[in-house]
C-alpha cells in the first residue's frame, strides 16, 4: 500500500502541480504534498480514501448505511429521497485530517456532499469511526445532504479546487462546473506564472521575479523593545498575503469566479463581527475561518502575516508549541508558570490555551481562535461573553477566574480595561446611550478596522445625529470594510438623506460596495423631480444597479438572489416581475422561506388575502417547522377574522423559533385577545427572559400584573421599563401609583 501511495502521489504532483514549479521548487512541492491543500480533494480511489469500506454498516435514518468496494469503485448504500435503499457511487474525497467528507453526483452536474464522514484521528483520540455529520438535519434543512447547504459546487469548489468556475445554467438547472486543478495548486495562491517563468528563463528586466502581487512575510521576525511593545526588526514591506489567503479563510459571500487570487475584496465580501456568527467581543461562534479574527489582533495590526507562523505550503506550524510564539515574545517573560499560572507542561501551558481557545465544528474538527486575545473574565460579568479560564475550568465562576488572574498579575492592564464588547453588547441588547457608545469606536483609530467597521454597522439600530456624522466620515474612509459598514448604518434613514451619504459609493473601487449601494440606493430611482435624480446619477446608479443584478444572478442555484432580485423590482415598483423572481426562487430552492413569506405579502399588498394564505401553506408543505412561515400565516389569518385558526400557527412559531422573543409576544397578546390569561402570562414571561429589554413586553406584564392587583410584580416589570425608557414621565407616574398600592396591601 506504501508503494501504492507514493505512486499515486507523484502522479497527482505531475497532474496539479506545474513541471515548470516541480523543477525549481522541489523542496516546497514536497511541503505541499503533506498538506491539507494538497488534500483538499481528491477522485476517490482506494489509495486516497481513508474511511474503511470494508462492508461496514451504520445507522441511519431507522436503515443501515452501508460502506463496500466493488471492482475497485467505492459505494456508499443509504436512504434515498424516498426512503429507499440506494447505492452511491464515491466520486471525490474531501479533506483528510480530522476528519475526511465524501461526494457523489445527484445529477445534472449537481456535486453533493454524503451525510457521512470518516473521523480520521487515532483510535486513540476517538477516532477511525464513521459517523453521521449533522444528525439532527431533515430534508427541509439546508445543511440535509440533497440540499444546497451540501452542494460543492456552491459551497466548497471554489476553495478547495483551483480556478474554479461555477457555470450554473438556471433554464436546465444544471451545472457545468470546471477547474484547472482538482485541488489548492500553486496557482491557487501565486497565481499566473507567465510572467514569473519568463523571470526564471532569463528575463531579468523585471525586478519582482515576474509576479505583480508580494505574498511574502511583512518582516520575518519582530524583537520585544525596553518598554514591552514590539518591532519589527526591518521594515515592514508591502505584502497582499493577507488577503490571498482570506480567499478562504474568511467567512464571505462570493460575488463572480474569482479574477485572481489577489482580489479578495473585489470578488468576495467579507463578513462583519456580526452576532450571527460572533460573539459579542468578536471570539468565534460560527465557522469564520481565520481572517475576521486575525484582522482583530495586535499581531495583523503589527504586521504579521500567516507565514510568520506556518510554513506556507505544508501550512504546519514553523515551529513546535509555544517555540511558535517565543520566536517573537520573550520565553523568559511568557512561558513560564509567573505568566501562565499553570505546571509547565500541563494543560494552560501552551500560549493557545489561554490566547487561542479552540472551538470544535463538525463534531472532530477543532479549530482555533486567530484574534489572539487576553483572557477577559471580567467582560463576561458583563457581556456573557466566553473567556478560556472558564471554558476548561466550567465548574468555576469568572469571579474566580478574576482573582486568579489578579492573584499572578495583580497589576494587570487588561482587567478592567474598556472594550469595544460593551457598546457591541449595549446595542445588540437595545440598551440606551448605544449610540455616543459606538460612535466613539468608529472615531477611535487605536481599533482594528474590522472592530470600527462592526460598530458602524450596529449604528443601523441609532439612526441619530452620531450616525450620520460617522457614516459620512467612513464613506471617505480608505479602509474598504469602513465604507461597507456604511451602506448598512444608513439603511434606517429616508432615501433623500441616504443618498446624500452614500451617493459616492457608486463608484467604488470595490465591486461589493458599489453593488450594495446601489442597492440601497435604488428607491431614489421611482422619486419624482425635484427631489429625484438628474441624468448622470440616474446613469450612475442604474450602472451599478446592473452590477448588483449580476452579482444576484452569479448564485441563480439559490433562493435568497432570486428572492433579492424580486425585493429589488418591488422597490422598482414593478409587481409582476417581483412576483417572477419570487416564484424561481421557490421552484430553484423550495425549502426557502423567506420567498413564501415575500411573495405572499405582495399578494396581501395587492388585496389577495386568499392568494397569500395559499402561498404559506404550500411552504408549510415543503417544511411544517419553518416557524417564519406559520407567523406570517398566522398574521394573515388574524386579519381575515379567523382568531382561533391563528392560535395554532403563532404556537408554532413560537415553539419552532424558541429565541424568537417577538414571536412568543405575539402569541402571547392573541391568547390575551381570546381571553386564555394562565397561557398568555406564561408566553408574556418567556418572551420577557429572551428580551428583558423590549419595553413593550414589560410594560404588558406590568399593566398585567397591576390589573390581578400583584403590585410587587408589576412594579419589578415596571421598574425594568423605566431603566429602557428613562426619563419618560408617565412610567414614573405609574411606578408612584404601584408604590403607593404596594404598600397598602402591605
Amino acid at each position: 500500500m506504501r508503494l501504492i501511495w507514493i505512486f499515486i502521489s507523484l502522479v497527482a504532483v505531475k497532474v496539479f502541480a506545474e513541471p515548470a514549479c516541480i523543477n525549481c521548487h522541489q523542496s516546497q512541492v514536497e511541503d505541499w504534498q503533506t498538506s491539507h491543500h494538497f488534500h483538499a480533494m481528491e477522485k476517490a480511489t482506494p489509495a486516497t480514501v481513508l474511511g474503511n469500506f470494508d462492508d461496514q454498516t451504520l445507522e441511519y435514518q431507522d436503515q443501515k448505511a452501508r460502506f463496500y468496494t466493488r471492482d475497485q469503485q467505492l459505494f456508499i448504500a443509504m436512504p434515498n429521497l424516498n426512503g429507499t435503499l440506494t447505492d452511491y457511487p464515491v466520486l471525490y474525497t474531501f479533506g483528510y485530517e480530522p476528519l475526511q467528507q465524501y461526494m457523489f453526483d445527484m445529477g445534472g452536474g449537481h456535486i453533493q456532499l454524503f451525510p457521512f464522514a470518516w473521523d480520521s484521528r487515532s483510535k486513540e483520540n476517538g477516532g477511525q469511526r464513521w459517523f453521521v455529520l449533522h444528525p439532527e438535519q431533515k430534508q427541509h434543512d439546508l445543511f440535509h445532504w440533497s440540499q444546497k447547504g451540501q452542494n460543492w459546487n456552491h459551497m466548497c469548489a471554489d476553495c478547495h479546487s483551483t480556478e474554479f468556475k461555477k457555470q450554473f445554467d438556471l433554464n436546465t438547472n444544471r451545472f457545468n462546473s470546471t477547474y484547472s486543478a482538482i485541488n489548492v495548486s500553486c496557482k491557487a495562491c501565486h497565481g499566473d506564472t507567465t510572467e514569473h517563468l519568463k523571470w526564471a528563463n532569463g528575463d531579468k528586466k523585471r525586478t519582482d521575479k515576474g509576479f505583480a502581487n508580494n505574498i511574502n512575510t511583512q518582516t520575518p521576525l519582530f524583537t520585544t523593545q525596553k518598554d514591552g511593545s514590539m518591532k519589527s526588526v526591518q521594515p515592514l514591506v508591502k505584502s497582499d498575503q493577507v488577503q490571498v489567503c482570506a480567499t478562504c479563510h474568511a467567512r464571505r459571500s462570493q460575488l463572480n469566479d474569482r479574477s485572481d487570487p489577489h482580489s479578495f475584496l473585489q470578488d468576495f465580501r467579507g463578513s462583519l463581527l456580526t452576532p450571527e456568527l460572533y460573539h459579542v467581543d468578536g471570539q468565534v461562534w460560527d465557522e469564520n475561518y481565520v481572517w475576521g479574527s486575525f484582522l482583530q489582533s495586535k499581531m495583523f495590526n503589527a504586521g504579521v502575516t500567516c507565514s510568520n507562523c506556518h510554513n506556507p505550503h505544508s501550512g504546519k506550524l514553523k515551529l513546535p508549541g509555544n517555540q511558535t510564539c517565543t520566536q517573537c515574545h520573550s520565553q523568559v517573560d511568557f512561558d513560564t508558570p509567573e505568566h501562565h499560572g499553570h505546571k509547565l507542561e500541563s494543560e494552560g501551558s501552551q500560549c493557545v490555551d489561554c490566547h487561542m481557545p479552540a472551538t470544535t465544528y463538525m463534531q472532530v474538527d477543532a479549530r482555533r481562535d486567530h484574534s489572539f486575545r487576553v483572557p477577559r473574565p471580567d467582560l463576561t460579568l458583563k457581556t456573557n461573553a466566553p473567556n478560556a479560564c472558564n471554558s476548561c475550568h466550567e465548574d468555576k465562576t469568572p469571579q474566580w477566574a478574576v482573582k486568579q488572574i489578579r492573584n499572578w498579575h495583580p497589576n494587570s492592564a487588561h482587567l478592567g480595561k474598556e472594550h469595544f464588547s460593551q457598546a457591541f453588547h449595549v446595542a445588540d441588547n437595545g440598551l440606551p446611550n448605544a449610540s455616543a457608545m459606538l460612535t466613539k469606536i468608529v472615531q477611535d483609530k487605536s481599533f482594528p478596522d474590522i472592530i470600527r467597521g462592526s460598530a458602524l454597522s450596529r449604528l443601523a439600530s441609532s439612526p441619530d445625529n452620531n450616525a450620520v456624522v460617522a457614516i459620512a466620515r467612513s464613506v471617505k474612509d480608505p479602509e474598504p470594510l469602513k465604507r461597507q459598514a456604511a451602506i448598512e448604518a444608513a439603511m434606517p434613514f429616508d432615501i433623500n438623506q441616504r443618498w446624500r451619504m452614500l451617493n459616492p459609493l457608486l463608484d467604488d473601487t470595490h465591486l461589493p460596495i458599489r453593488a450594495e449601494a446601489a442597492r440601497a440606493l435604488a428607491p431614489m430611482l421611482m422619486e419624482a423631480f425635484p427631489s429625484g435624480l438628474n441624468e448622470p446619477d440616474s446613469e450612475r446608479l442604474n450602472k451599478a444597479l446592473n452590477e448588483y443584478k449580476q452579482t444576484q444572478l452569479y448564485q441563480a442555484e439559490r433562493g435568497y438572489a432570486h428572492t433579492n432580485l424580486g425585493n429589488l423590482a418591488l422597490t422598482l415598483q414593478k409587481p409582476e416581475e417581483a412576483k417572477a423572481h419570487y416564484l424561481q426562487a421557490i421552484s430553484i430552492e423550495p425549502i426557502f422561506a423567506p420567498a413564501y413569506v415575500n411573495l405572499a405579502d405582495l399578494y396581501r399588498n395587492q388585496g389577495d388575502e386568499e392568494a397569500a394564505q395559499k402561498t404559506l401553506k404550500q411552504g408549510l408543505a415543503v417544511n411544517n417547522e419553518s416557524a417564519d412561515l406559520h407567523y406570517a400565516l398566522a398574521m394573515s389569518l388574524i386579519r381575515t377574522k379567523q382568531k382561533e385558526a391563528a392560535l395554532g400557527h403563532l404556537k408554532n412559531a413560537a415553539n419552532f423559533a424558541k429565541n424568537n422573543a417577538n414571536y412568543s409576544f405575539t402569541y402571547a397578546l392573541l391568547l390575551q385577545d381570546l381571553g386564555d390569561m394562565p397561557h398568555a402570562i406564561s408566553a408574556l414571561e418567556h418572551a420577557f427572559t429572551l428580551a428583558p429589554n423590549n419595553p413593550d413586553i414589560s410594560y404588558s406584564l406590568a399593566q398585567w400584573y397591576a390589573g390581578e392587583e400583584n403590585y410587587a410584580q408589576a412594579l419589578f416589570y415596571a421598574r425594568n421599563l423605566a431603566r429602557l425608557v428613562p426619563g419618560n414621565q408617565q412610567v414614573q407616574q405609574f411606578i408612584q401609583q404601584l408604590e403607593m398600592m404596594n404598600s397598602i396591601g402591605k
